[in-house]
């Protein structure tokens, strides 16, 4: 299941993190993440 997660914010928000500093690709993909989670649970 987790591949089928990292595979659909790959295709949905890109594959790249923009961000240069380490601190800030973790903001990056923390709320990525959260929005992913929330189209997850509008659409259910």
């Amino acid at each position: 299941m987790a591949k089928t997660a990292f595979s659909a914010i790959k295709h949905r928000h890109g594959s790249a993190v923009r961000a240069r500093a380490w601190y800030r690709e973790f903001h990056e993909l923390v709320l990525t993440a959260a929005v992913y989670n929330l189209e997850q649970a509008i659409k259910d």
